[in-house]
């Protein structure tokens, strides 16, 4: 990130998990940017610790689980940068789950839920907890933890990290991990696949039908083991590399630009990489056998012991136990 900042690049919020040291660093190193939580690790987390307990009284708990983390998502999304509203609608979770929709908090003020009102026959088909039951107590202990309330402050802005790992994933497509490649093809095979997602996942837009309303399609999530909805976007598209590699063949048979280098492989600056990422210089060949040891030929262990052990006769093998005699 200095780096950037130093090209002219202004960073205005950075948004990481919520680790103790990458805090330390942004508040000691760069304390004029602003440091953000990002949603989807801290609602990894939540759920990790919402299905560790497999009791039989926290069932309810667990079956609550993809409504809690829908709560985490909501909350945030819908705070507006407002801390207090944040962590206002979070504890409100607690309401939520015991079918108490409307309620007035310590302070006198009345609040009630964002959702539209149940019908008595929404209310029988979902599991509702009670306040003196052990999954309300579990709950409200995850819901009311210090440290996550204190993170929550760090979550307003709705900053996650998902466009991002959607680009490793299509990166992956020009740099797969199995392959070596130059650091001139790395840098050109990442340039490639910025342009594909900037076309693609940036500019692309959510799939319409022919009146005009928003298209989804349903799919069963493995690990909720329920089905859901997925937006569909426009067709995915490559039509930026034709017109690329057009102007490309344009440029080269015009007969007014000529090149002043006669291949097509221009030198570019190279940068000073090691040659490995050891921390430790690698010592020479005949350095590493002179101080190399056996663990049989060790000065304690006399070569005529050694001998004497191997030059007997095997008579039973197997993948656990070698008898000799």
């Amino acid at each position: 990130m200095t780096e950037l900042m130093d090209k002219g690049l202004d960073v205005e919020v950075m948004a990481t998990d919520r680790s103790t040291s990458i805090q330390k660093i942004i508040r000691e190193q760069y304390p004029d940017v602003q440091h953000e939580f990002d949603i989807w690790h801290t609602a990894k987390g939540f759920r990790k610790k919402m299905q560790k307990g497999k009791k039989k009284d926290t069932e309810i708990l667990l079956a609550s689980t993809r409504s809690v983390i829908n709560h985490v998502w909501y909350s945030c999304a819908t705070s507006k940068g407002d801390v207090e509203v944040l962590k206002r609608r979070w504890k409100s979770i607690q309401h939520h789950v015991c079918n108490e929709h409307e309620w007035t908090d310590d302070d006198g003020q009345q609040h009630m839920c964002d959702h539209a009102p149940l019908t008595s026959h929404e209310q029988k088909m979902r599991m509702w907890m009670t306040k003196d039951s052990v999954a309300f107590q579990d709950l409200s202990s995850l819901v009311l933890d210090k440290r996550l309330l204190r993170d929550v402050e760090k979550m307003g802005l709705f900053k996650h990290t998902g466009p991002l790992e959607v680009f490793h994933s299509a990166l992956l497509k020009y740099l797969p991990k199995r392959q070596a490649f130059s650091f001139q093809g790395m840098r050109e095979r990442c340039q490639l696949a910025i342009l594909e997602h900037n076309e693609n996942i940036v500019k692309r837009k959510q799939a319409t039908t022919t009146t005009g309303q928003a298209r989804f399609k349903q799919v069963f999530s493995k690990r909720s083991k329920q089905w859901v909805l997925k937006k569909i976007f426009t067709p995915h598209t490559t039509e930026l590399f034709d017109t690329l590699i057009q102007r490309v063949m344009d440029r080269r048979q015009n007969p007014n630009i000529v090149s002043k280098v006669p291949t097509s492989l221009l030198p570019l600056p190279q940068p000073a990489l090691p040659p490995n990422i050891a921390p430790v210089r690698k010592p020479s060949k005949e350095a590493a056998m002179s101080s190399f040891q056996s663990s049989f030929l060790d000065k304690q262990f006399p070569m005529a012991a050694y001998n004497s052990i191997f030059s007997h006769s095997c008579v039973y093998s197997d993948s656990a136990t070698t008898v000799y005699i």
